[in-house]
């Protein structure tokens, strides 16, 4: 049942308490106070969902999503919505009663996502199943069902389709491939004028998510009380999804985590790099002040900020141009700097906190085995240099 029926089939007033400024309607003798209309609306949706004119997965779809709504970040809404519509609401499993649902209707609607999207990944197919299973389980919450068949679904690795980044080399930089891509990268920018181009070169320099990067003022470039130039990472350019679809871009004032709000200090080349793209930015006629942009651009003869898109399709270029036989993206070079201050002596938490992390697990994730890694038997002979004299006495055996 959509949202909208379920609303209409609400009989109860909705009524606005001017005193108290809220909200209140009542359900099965259930009444509910809450701040706005919307909120009480969402509650009223959930609670119409718990009862038994839910039959179909279909019919709970929208009082789930009232809830993931209020955990999920627009985006990631978006792109459950996406999912949604495309390989879930008009597939036999969701127009099936819920109490009839096996574990083969589930292998059979994995071959319905086949059929729309042959390419699918293990990954997008993990994805798309997320939001399966999170329906699935507001049907448990609500005693609609005892248990998910789904969730015992076993899938063999060839269903899908092996992506193209199978090694992990394939999802950091080599050293020669950083030193060409950032080449190719400076060039451009000194060929056209342009400095937006250097961004690619201060990629390899920081480590910053690509919308931290687009989002990056002048006055982000700070002093510390010991005169070493710091990078205030406090705001971040994530895709407009407020009207529910995306549609543009907008900066946001808090970062991708809790601990994304950081300080990072700037290394020689990196404070190279932003001096010159002050100076192309000031022959330009660009505006260099506190609030703007540092990597600005002229789009449709508006002057403004970089996107993600941007920064994609110029490393996109340099890889075609370097003969990478695997195209890399903005991500992997954040992993390839992580991967080379770990290889460099980096403390992992310290390299935690400067990837603006919340745990270490994800910082680990991120360090890639590269050429450049010790091979064993170096490892082993290292060990042993470290600690010739530690060694635990083997006891005799008494016959």
């Amino acid at each position: 049942m959509k949202r909208e029926e379920i609303l209409k089939k609400h009989t109860t007033p909705i009524t606005f308490l001017e005193g108290r400024g809220r909200w209140t309607t009542r359900v099965n003798s259930k009444q509910k106070t809450l701040k706005s209309r919307k909120e009480l609306e969402d509650w009223i949706v959930s609670q119409y969902s718990e009862t038994a004119t839910a039959k179909t997965l279909d019919d709970i779809a929208e009082a789930w999503f009232s809830i993931d709504e209020k955990r999920s970040t627009d985006r990631t809404l978006v792109k459950h919505r996406g999912w949604y519509e495309r390989f879930l609401k008009n597939s036999p499993l969701f127009t099936k009663n819920i109490q009839d649902i096996t574990i083969n209707d589930g292998y059979e609607w994995v071959s319905y996502c086949l059929s729309i999207y042959p390419h699918m990944t293990r990954k997008y197919f993990t994805n798309v199943r997320s939001v399966l299973n999170g329906i699935m389980q507001y049907a448990i919450d609500k005693r609609l069902l005892t248990y998910n068949p789904i969730a015992n679904m076993k899938l063999r690795k060839d269903v899908f389709c092996i992506p193209d980044k199978t090694r992990e080399e394939d999802t950091v930089f080599s050293t020669v491939e950083r030193t060409s891509v950032c080449k190719f990268s400076m060039n451009e920018a000194e060929a056209t004028g342009e400095a937006k181009y250097y961004a690619i070169a201060l990629l390899f320099e920081l480590p910053l998510r690509d919308g931290e990067l687009c989002a990056l003022t002048w006055g982000n470039i700070i002093k510390d009380i010991k005169g070493n130039s710091k990078l205030v990472i406090e705001r971040q350019l994530v895709t407009d999804c407020t009207s529910g679809k995306a549609k543009g871009y907008r900066i946001v004032n808090y970062g991708k985590t809790r601990a994304a709000y950081r300080e990072i200090t700037l290394s020689e080349r990196a404070i190279q790099i932003l001096a010159r793209v002050k100076d192309l930015n000031t022959q330009k006629g660009y505006p260099i002040t506190q609030s703007d942009f540092i990597f600005m651009r002229s789009y449709n003869g508006i002057v403004c900020g970089c996107t993600q898109r941007c920064f994609d399709s110029y490393l996109r270029r340099y890889c075609k141009k370097n003969g990478m036989p695997v195209i890399k993206s903005p991500h992997d070079v954040r992993r390839t700097v992580c991967t080379n201050l770990y290889l460099n002596g980096m403390p992992p938490k310290r390299i935690q906190t400067v990837m603006g992390h919340e745990t270490l697990e994800q910082t680990l994730e991120y360090i890639r085995s590269t050429n450049d890694d010790l091979e064993d038997s170096q490892f082993f002979n290292l060990l042993n240099q470290a600690a010739p004299d530690n060694v635990i006495p083997m006891k005799t055996k008494v016959g």
